[in-house]
C-alpha cells in the first residue's frame, strides 16, 4: 500500500483518538468503558499502520535498487590487504553458508569452495565474527542505507586474526534484531572495543567551581579539577541454543545467515536490554533505572499520572540536559499519558492532549514536546520507577566487537538438527559525575 495513504490513515486515527478524550473532557467525566475500548483499538490500529508504512517504505527502497546492498553482488570484488585475493560478496554469502552447513557442505561444492577462499574451514565448530565499529542506530531507511554502505566499504575478510565479518544480510539481521529488542540501544551511546579489557571512562563534576575577578598584579589561586572514572567491564552473554533442521539449512543455505542472525540478535538483545534497564550492577550492567536519580515526584495513585507530575519531572533535570532529552517508559504508562488533557485558557472545557502524534513521515510522537522511547523492561504499577527522563544518551553501552558462533553437529544429529549458539560480551552504566542527567518518577501506591 502507498506509504502516504498509510500515514494519512494513521493521522486520521490520531485525530479521532483526540476527539474521544476531548469530548470526555468537555463533559467533565472519565472515558466510558466503550470509549476506552474504542480508544485502545484505534491506538493499536494506528501502531499497525505506522509499522506498515515503515515496511512499505523499505519495500519501495528495495524495488528502486536502493537496497541492493542487502543481497550478494557476484560482480563486485574487493581485495584484502592480507591475501591480495579478490573476494566477492557472493564469496562472503556462500562462505558463511558453507560454514553453517558444516560437513554437509561437501555436497555443495560452491559453498565449500567459497568458504575455503574466505579462509574458513567448514569443519571448524567455532566462528568468530566481528561487529562493525559503528553500530546501527535506528531503523530509518536512510540510516540503514548509510550503515550498509559503510559496512560494504570497510568489510575485510579475513583480517589476519581469524575474524570474519558476517555476510551483509546476516549482519544486518543481527544488528536490527538487537536494536528492535533493545530499547536502550535506540537512545544510549554505544561504543565498541576490540577486546574485553576494562574500559576506563573518565568523569568530572566541575559545576561548583567558577572563575574569579582578578585585581591588577594580583596572584590567582589554583582550583584543581577532581577527576573520577567509570569502569565498564565485559560480561559474557549467551543466546542459548537455537536448533535448525538439516533440511532447512540445505534448502535455504543463502537465507539461513539472516534467519539465524535474527534469532541470535533477538535473544541477546532481550537479555542485555533487561540489564541495561534494570540491572543492579552486581556481576552485570547497572541499568539506567537503577542508576537514575530520584526526581522526588510521586504520582497520586498507581494508575494515574498528572500533567503537574510531568512538568515537575522535566524541571527536576538541569536545563543543560534537557536539550534533546527524552522520556522512557513502558506501553502501559504510555496508555495513561495519551489520555491526559491540559486546559489552555480560563474556561477551557476540552483541553489539549499532552501526547502529540507525529503527523509527518519520520516525525516522532511526543509527550509535552519531548520524544520518548518505549522500553517494556521499565516497570509500571504501585511504588515502581515507571518513567525516566533526561539525557538518555549519557547511558554508555559497551560492546566487545567479537561474537563467537558455535555449531553443534553431533549433539542433535539423531533428530536431523544442527544447534547454534552465540557468545558475546557487553556492559553498560550511566555517565553521572554528580550532575544527575537522568531522573525518575515514582508511581503512587
Amino acid at each position: 500500500m502507498d506509504p502516504k495513504a498509510l500515514r494519512e490513515q494513521a493521522n486520521k486515527l490520531a485525530v479521532d483518538m483526540q476527539a474521544i478524550t476531548t469530548k470526555a473532557k468537555a463533559e467533565a467525566r472519565d472515558l466510558t468503558a466503550d470509549e476506552e475500548k474504542q480508544f485502545d483499538t484505534m491506538d493499536a490500529d494506528r501502531d499497525k499502520l505506522l509499522a506498515q508504512e515503515r515496511r512499505a517504505l523499505k519495500m519501495a527502497e528495495l524495488e528502486s535498487g536502493e537496497g541492493r546492498r542487502t543481497a550478494p553482488n557476484p560482480t563486485e570484488t574487493r581485495t584484502t590487504p592480507e591475501t591480495r585475493k579478490a573476494i566477492t560478496d557472493q564469496d562472503r554469502a556462500f562462505g558463511l553458508a558453507g560454514w553453517l552447513l558444516g560437513g554437509k557442505a561437501e555436497n555443495r561444492a560452491e559453498f565449500r569452495q567459497a568458504a575455503e577462499r574466505m579462509g574458513m574451514s567448514p569443519s571448524s565448530k567455532n566462528l568468530t565474527m566481528r561487529l562493525p565499529s559503528t553500530p546501527l542506530k535506528s531503523l530509518h531507511r536512510e540510516d540503514v542505507r548509510a550503515w550498509e554502505e559503510r559496512i560494504v566499504k570497510d568489510i575485510v575478510s579475513p583480517d589476519g586474526g581469524g575474524h570474519f565479518t558476517l555476510a551483509i544480510n546476516g549482519l544486518q539481521a543481527l544488528e536490527t534484531a538487537m536494536l528492535q529488542f533493545g530499547g536502550m540501544r535506540q537512545v544510549a551511546t554505544v561504543v565498541r572495543t576490540d577486546n574485553g579489557n576494562d574500559l576506563q571512562w573518565p568523569t568530572t563534576n566541575d559545576t561548583s567551581n567558577s572563575g574569579a575577578l582578578l585585581g591588577e598584579a594580583a596572584e590567582h589561586t589554583e582550583l584543581d579539577i577532581t577527576f573520577d572514572d567509570m569502569i565498564l567491564n565485559a560480561f559474557k552473554y549467551t543466546s542459548r541454543l537455537v536448533k535448525v533442521s538439516v533440511e532447512y539449512l540445505q534448502d535455504n543455505a543463502i537465507n539461513a545467515p539472516e534467519v539465524i542472525g535474527r534469532l541470535l540478535g533477538e535473544r541477546i538483545g532481550r537479555i542485555t536490554n533487561t540489564h541495561f534497564t534494570t540491572g543492579d550492577g552486581s556481576a552485570k550492567p547497572r541499568g539506567i533505572v537503577a542508576a537514575a536519580t530520584s526526581s522526588s515526584v510521586t504520582t497520586a495513585a498507581d494508575d494515574a499520572i498528572s500533567y503537574d507530575n510531568i512538568v515537575d519531572l522535566v524541571h527536576s533535570v538541569d536545563p543543560a540536559y534537557r536539550s534533546g532529552a527524552k522520556f522512557m517508559f513502558n506501553d502501559t504508562t504510555l496508555k495513561l499519558l495519551k489520555k491526559i488533557k491540559v486546559t489552555q485558557f480560563s474556561g477551557d472545557t476540552s483541553g489539549y492532549p499532552l501526547w502529540r502524534a507525529g503527523f509527518a513521515t519520520g516525525e516522532p510522537d511526543t509527550i509535552d514536546g519531548y520524544g520518548y522511547v518505549i522500553n517494556q523492561q521499565v516497570a509500571s504499577g504501585a511504588s515502581e520507577k515507571a518513567m525516566v527522563f533526561g539525557a538518555l544518551s549519557k547511558y554508555i553501552i559497551r560492546d566487545v566487537k567479537d561474537i563467537t558462533l558455535v555449531r553443534l553437529d553431533e549433539r542433535y544429529a539423531e533428530f536431523g538438527q544442527v544447534g547454534f549458539l552465540a557468545f558475546s560480551r557487553h556492559d553498560g552504566d550511566l555517565l553521572d559525575a554528580g550532575t544527575h542527567p537522568v531522573k525518575y518518577l515514582t508511581m503512587g501506591s
